[in-house]
C-alpha cells in the first residue's frame, strides 16, 4: 500500500461568520493541519474578555485564517491594479503564509501573558509574541517536514514582525504594510479583529474592506489609499480606540487578569512556566489550558494558586476602587505619584485622622473577617495605567497615511486640514489610571487613601497653561488683538478698560450669540438706531438699555473692574476684547444704570464661564420693564419715534440674505375709534 500523501493538492473552503467563504489552498492547509497552528484552538483572542462578554469565545483559530484570506486579498488587488508592481506568486505566497502564522506564539490568555505575566517573572527579558510566532514557525516547518526555502521563511517571518532588516534587501518594501505595518499600524490584523471582536461581543462594527482594498495602492513605495476613502481610513483608528476603551479595558477584566497573573506567579516556583518560552515543544502545551490543570493537580504547593483560580470561579473577584482619566503628557508623573506603596501609606493616615468611633466600627468589621489593619498590605493593592490610544500614541495616525487622488494617481500626499473633517481629537492618547484592592474588606480605607494622594495632587502635575483675556465676537469666535496693535481711542467699540489683567480660561462662546457670519461695515454705522434682530445685530451699549435698576449681580459686567483683583505679575498671554450685547427684546435687564465713565463695557469671562443672565439667548422671551406704567402720550409718542427710527434703519443698511425682518414694537399701538 502506498503511503498517504503529506498533504492534499486541493484546496477547500471554510465558512467564516466575518468574511463568509474563506479559499484554503495546499499551501496554507500544510501549516493549519498542524500541532502548532492547531494550538490557537485553545487560545482565546481576548483573553478575559470572555469573562464579561460570554460570546467572546472565539479563539485565535479562526482570527489567524482571516488575516491570511485578507492579507492575500490585498495583495493580489495590487497585482492586478498595477501589474507593474511585478508582484509574484511567490510575494503573495509568503505575504498570506504570514497572516496566517503571525499569532502562532501567543500564550495563554493571549496578550495577558506576554503583556504581563512575563514582564512579572523574567523582568529582564523583552520577549514577545512576535518572537514566540517566529520560533513556532521554524517548528512547525521542522516537524511537518515543508518544503519550503530558507530565503521565504526569513521573509515571512520579516513580515509578521513589519522589520524589512530581517530578510534579504531586495524584498519588496510595501509588503511590509500588509500584515503588521509599522509606519501608520493601518494592516490587515486590524481588518479581521476589529471586525471579528466586535461581533462576537455583541456590538458589530463593519469596515469597509472592499473598498479600502480597492482604493490601496503603491506609491513612492509605501501603501496609499484614495482621498474619498480618506474617512473609511479614519474609522478604522477611531473603533480600536472604541474597542480598547469599550471592551479590552473593562475593569472585571482587567480585575480577572490581575487574579491570573498572581495565580501563575504563585505556581512559577513549582511548574517553571516561563522557562518554556524558549522550548517549543513545551510552549506548544502553554493555552488557557494552563489553567484547568492547575486547579485539578493534587500538588499541596499549587493550593495558593487554586485558591485564587477558585475565586475566580465563585465570582469572588478583585475589587475595583476607583479610576482617573490621565492626560498623555501626565503619566509619568503619575506613575510616581499614584504608586501602592503610596497609597498605603495614605490609608493608614487617613485612619488615623477618622473618629474614634469610626475606627472602632471599622475594626469590628475587620475582626469579623479575622482581619486588621496591619493585615494591609501593598501587595493588597494594585494600580494599573492602560494606554489608550488610536494606533500610534499621542500621534494622529492619519497623518501617517499618504492618499491619492483621482486626478494624479501617482502622486501621493499627507492628509491637510480641509481634507477631513475637524471635528476630531485634539489628543490621540490618553491613560486610564485604575486602582484595585485584593481584600474587599479594605475597600473603603484603600479608597481613602487614594482620594487623599487626589486631595494633595495638583489638577496638572505637569506645567499649568496659561490664562488669557477674551473678547468674544458675535457667533462666539474669539478675536485675538495683539498688545503691540495701538487702537484708536474715538473707536466705540473698544472701551478705554479693554485691556485687563485677569487671569482667564480658555474661549467659551456666549449663550445666544447667533454664528451665521461676520457682521458688515454698515452694521457698525446705525447701530444705536437700529432695533432689527438679523444676525448681525447692533453692538449697541449695554448702558442704552433703559428701565435699569438696582446693582449688577456678576463681576463680569461693565465698569467692574474691582470685582475682579488684578494679579500682582502682568499676563502676557493674547489679548482679547469682547463686543457688546445686543440691544434686543430679548437681553435681560440689569438692576442698576451703569456709570458715565462706562459707557463703553466689556463682559469678562472667568474660569470658563460667561457672566450672562440664564435668560439670555432664549427666544420668545421679551423682557417686561421694571420701572411703572407709562402714561399713554408718553407710549404713543415713543412708538412714533420708533416708527420713525426704524424707517429710517431700513432704508440706510443692507439686510443680507437669511436676515431677520425686523420685529414690532412690544407695545401694541392704539388705534382710533372712528365713529
Amino acid at each position: 500500500m502506498d503511503p498517504e500523501p503529506k498533504t492534499s493538492s486541493q484546496s477547500r473552503y471554510l465558512k467564516d461568520p466575518v468574511h463568509d467563504q474563506i479559499l484554503i489552498t495546499p499551501r496554507m492547509s500544510e501549516f493549519i493541519d498542524s500541532t502548532p497552528f492547531q494550538r490557537l484552538r485553545r487560545i482565546k483572542q481576548l483573553g478575559t474578555t470572555y469573562y464579561v462578554w460570554a460570546g467572546a469565545s472565539h479563539n485565535r483559530f479562526e482570527h489567524c485564517i482571516g488575516v491570511a484570506h485578507l492579507a492575500r486579498k490585498m495583495v493580489t488587488g495590487l497585482r492586478k491594479h498595477q501589474p507593474k508592481l511585478d508582484i509574484t506568486d511567490r510575494d503573495i505566497e509568503c505575504v498570506t503564509l504570514a497572516g496566517l502564522c503571525h499569532d502562532l506564539g501567543h500564550g495563554p490568555w493571549s496578550h495577558v501573558w506576554d503583556g504581563m505575566f512575563i514582564p512579572a517573572i523574567l523582568p529582564e527579558e523583552r520577549w514577545t509574541h512576535e518572537e514566540g510566532s517566529e520560533m513556532m514557525l521554524d517548528y512547525l516547518v521542522k516537524e511537518k517536514e515543508i518544503d519550503i526555502p530558507t530565503d521565504d521563511v526569513a521573509f515571512i517571518k520579516a513580515l509578521i514582525a513589519g522589520d524589512p532588516q530581517k530578510c534579504q534587501p531586495d524584498e519588496k518594501l510595501f509588503l511590509f504594510d500588509i500584515v503588521a505595518n509599522k509606519r501608520n499600524g493601518l494592516d490587515v490584523d486590524k481588518f479581521d479583529y476589529i471586525q471579528r471582536d466586535s461581533l462576537a461581543i455583541g456590538d458589530s462594527i463593519t469596515l469597509q474592506i472592499n473598498r479600502l482594498t480597492k482604493s490601496a495602492r503603491v506609491i513612492k513605495g509605501q501603501i496609499c489609499y484614495q482621498y474619498k476613502d480618506l474617512d473609511k481610513v479614519l474609522e478604522v483608528f477611531q473603533t480600536r480606540h472604541k474597542l480598547h476603551k469599550n471592551f479590552y479595558s473593562h475593569k472585571t477584566a482587567n480585575a480577572i487578569e490581575y487574579m491570573i497573573v498572581d495565580g501563575l506567579q504563585l505556581a512559577e516556583p513549582f511548574m517553571h512556566l516561563a522557562e518554556r518560552i524558549r522550548k517549543p515543544e513545551e510552549f506548544l502545551w502553554l493555552t488557557d489550558d494552563l489553567l484547568p490543570e492547575i486547579e485539578r493537580s493534587q500538588d499541596p504547593n499549587l493550593k495558593p494558586a487554586q485558591d485564587i483560580f477558585k475565586r475566580i470561579t465563585n465570582r469572588k473577584l478583585y475589587r475595583f476602587v476607583d479610576m482617573k482619566w490621565v492626560a498623555w503628557e501626565d503619566r509619568d508623573a503619575y506613575k510616581q505619584l499614584v504608586t501602592e506603596q503610596r497609597i498605603l501609606e495614605c490609608a493608614r493616615e487617613a485612619y488615623d485622622e477618622l473618629p474614634k468611633a469610626q475606627q472602632e466600627t471599622m475594626n469590628e468589621a475587620w475582626k469579623d473577617a479575622g482581619l486588621t489593619l496591619d493585615d494591609l498590605t501593598a501587595n493588597d493593592i494594585q494600580v494599573q495605567q492602560s494606554m489608550l490610544h488610536y494606533g500610534m500614541k499621542e500621534e494622529n495616525p492619519l497623518k501617517k497615511v499618504r492618499f491619492y487622488s483621482k486626478a494624479h494617481p501617482h502622486k501621493c500626499h499627507k492628509a491637510r486640514d480641509g481634507d477631513y473633517s475637524s471635528l476630531r481629537p485634539l489628543v490621540f492618547a490618553e491613560v486610564l489610571l485604575r486602582v484595585f484592592t485584593k481584600k474587599e474588606e479594605f475597600h473603603g480605607i484603600i479608597q481613602a487613601g487614594y482620594h487623599r494622594i487626589q486631595r494633595d495632587t495638583p489638577h496638572n502635575p505637569g506645567k499649568a497653561p496659561e490664562t488669557v483675556a477674551v473678547e468674544v465676537a458675535e457667533g462666539g469666535r474669539p478675536i485675538q488683538v495683539s498688545d503691540h496693535t495701538p487702537r484708536s481711542t474715538s473707536d466705540p467699540f473698544v472701551p478705554a478698560t479693554a485691556r485687563s489683567s485677569a487671569p482667564m480660561s480658555p474661549p467659551m462662546t456666549e449663550r445666544g450669540l447667533p454664528d451665521d457670519g461676520p457682521p458688515t461695515s454698515q452694521d457698525s454705522t446705525d447701530r444705536a438706531s437700529s432695533r432689527s434682530l438679523s444676525k448681525h445685530a447692533s453692538r449697541r451699549s449695554l448702558a442704552t438699555i433703559p428701565d435699569v435698576e438696582g446693582p449688577l449681580s456678576t463681576a463680569a459686567t461693565a465698569g467692574s473692574t474691582s470685582a475682579l483683583p488684578s494679579p500682582e505679575t502682568s499676563n502676557t498671554s493674547p489679548k482679547y476684547v469682547t463686543p457688546y450685547v445686543p440691544s434686543s427684546p430679548h437681553v435681560p435687564p440689569l438692576s442698576k444704570p451703569l456709570s458715565s465713565n462706562s459707557s463703553n463695557p466689556r463682559i469678562l469671562l472667568l474660569n470658563r464661564f460667561t457672566a450672562v443672565s440664564p435668560s439670555h439667548g432664549s427666544p420668545g422671551k421679551s423682557t417686561k420693564p421694571l420701572s411703572k406704567k407709562r402714561d399713554r402720550s408718553m407710549v404713543e409718542a415713543e412708538d412714533q419715534s420708533m416708527s420713525t427710527t426704524t424707517r429710517t434703519t431700513r432704508s440706510s443698511v443692507a439686510i443680507l440674505s437669511g436676515d431677520r425682518q425686523v420685529s414690532p414694537s412690544p407695545v401694541a399701538r392704539k388705534q382710533a375709534k372712528h365713529g
